[in-house]
């Protein structure tokens, strides 16, 4: 028997929720499952959080999102007896009337002892589990109490503040200890606060992200080091920070590397470097960051990095695929022209005018599928007028040598 839980559960927890190495994570899964099979109601509940998306752990952790694999297995953990299993059933809203009535416990309030008595022994994960029936008020459910439980609404609102409160020393017991993830939500409350009961803490929240980039977490140096990449005078140092978490496998975090030598702002400028980082943040296939920053370099070429037009539109094309429109002009400039990809004006045009950002390609762009009808009625006013936006960029300018206005006050072509 382990230390808190079953030799499996104990070991599982340490692999996935303590370290950041996928094969020791990929390994406890599979443990996991067959302690599950053999009885093991805990170890079914942990499965169930691996198998419920990456905001139930690391984020390059080998897990597929199955959802009727956790129902299965959140399921089957509060028939096995655990604890565990009852209360992460009630926080996703799967403890209902028939599974609580299939629990081994008296009621919510045994179950949740039993987590706490592991939390009071050392147990991260349950220190975390402990802080979330805070934080989230399922504390209330527990205990059994509502605004008829007070003399006032204003007692009921001070019980609602002191519960919420109560996550900190939890949080940060965890957060300590070891386990990264339990500083997502004490972050959280002290950012954003707790509407009518805590009121936001920036500089709380500022101290949570330097703490746990301080304690080597790679998804903390991460968003710390991007903090500080923002604040001048410290960019080098944050830059380094993301570097140290994309090389424990952080994979996002390299895009804020290769964006500091793509720019060379405070960095030498180095692209071919860039590049490098770029191919190694691409193994995260949602890293829009690096998708756009390849994108560019490779849209324009220099400095070490061939132009490869085809490849910069199917890397915009995977950000654009996720809801990001940063490089529609460039990849819209492809489109127009036939660069490296079949042409598409009416695809342009579409990028061009879905494009958050102005830029000059964006205004050439649409003044030229405006003023040539490329795709669209021709309107050389209109085009003109996008032309005109870009008084700086020489492909512009010279397009519009192209028109005139006429005496009475009409764009025609020379």
């Amino acid at each position: 028997m382990g230390k808190y839980f079953s030799d499996v559960v104990d070991k599982a927890l340490e692999d996935i929720y303590y370290c950041y190495d996928n094969d020791r994570a990929k390994a406890a899964l599979a443990a996991l499952q067959s302690a599950a099979a053999a009885g093991d109601g805990d170890a079914s509940y942990i499965a169930s959080r691996c198998l419920s998306g990456p905001q139930y752990s690391w984020k390059y952790h080998p897990y597929p999102e199955d959802d009727d694999g956790v129902e299965y297995y959140v399921r089957q953990s509060i028939r096995q007896g655990s604890a565990m299993g009852v209360l992460g059933a009630m926080r996703c809203g799967m403890l209902t009337p028939e599974m609580e009535e299939a629990m081994p416990f008296a009621n919510l309030k045994e179950a949740w002892n039993v987590v706490l008595e592991k939390a009071q022994a050392g147990c991260l994960f349950a220190q975390n589990m402990i802080g979330n029936t805070y934080f989230w008020l399922d504390v209330v459910r527990i205990e059994g109490k509502g605004p008829e439980s007070f003399p006032s609404k204003e007692a009921f609102g001070a019980y609602l503040r002191d519960c919420t409160l109560a996550c900190i020393p939890w949080f940060e017991a965890a957060f300590r200890g070891g386990m990264g993830f339990a500083g997502r939500n004490l972050y959280n409350l002290y950012n954003d606060g707790e509407e009518g009961l805590v009121p936001p803490q920036k500089e709380k929240a500022a101290q949570v992200e330097q703490l746990g980039a301080s304690l080597g977490y790679p998804d903390w140096l991460e968003r710390y080091g991007s903090t500080l990449i923002k604040t001048q005078g410290r960019e080098k140092e944050g830059m380094d920070l993301c570097k140290a978490a994309a090389e424990k496998g952080h994979l996002s975090a390299w895009y804020h590397v290769a964006n500091a030598y793509k720019t060379g702002k405070f960095v030498q400028k180095d692209w071919a470097y860039a590049m490098a980082c770029c191919e190694k943040g691409l193994a995260d296939k949602e890293s829009i960051g690096c998708a756009n920053v390849a994108g560019e370099m490779l849209f324009y070429g220099g400095d070490g990095v061939p132009q490869d037009y085809a490849r910069a539109v199917q890397l915009f094309g995977q950000a654009h695929a996720l809801g990001n429109n940063w490089g529609n002009d460039m990849a819209g400039t492809c489109y127009l022209f036939g660069y490296g990809c079949q042409r598409d004006p009416a695809r342009a045009r579409t990028l061009f005018e879905e494009a958050k950002y102005t830029s000059d390609l964006k205004n050439y762009g649409l003044g030229l599928i405006y003023a040539d009808g490329l795709g669209v009625p021709e309107d050389i006013k209109k085009g003109v007028e996008y032309l005109q936006k870009a008084p700086q960029y020489a492909p512009a300018q010279e397009a519009l040598l192209r028109f005139k206005k006429t005496l009475f006050g009409k764009w025609v072509r020379r």
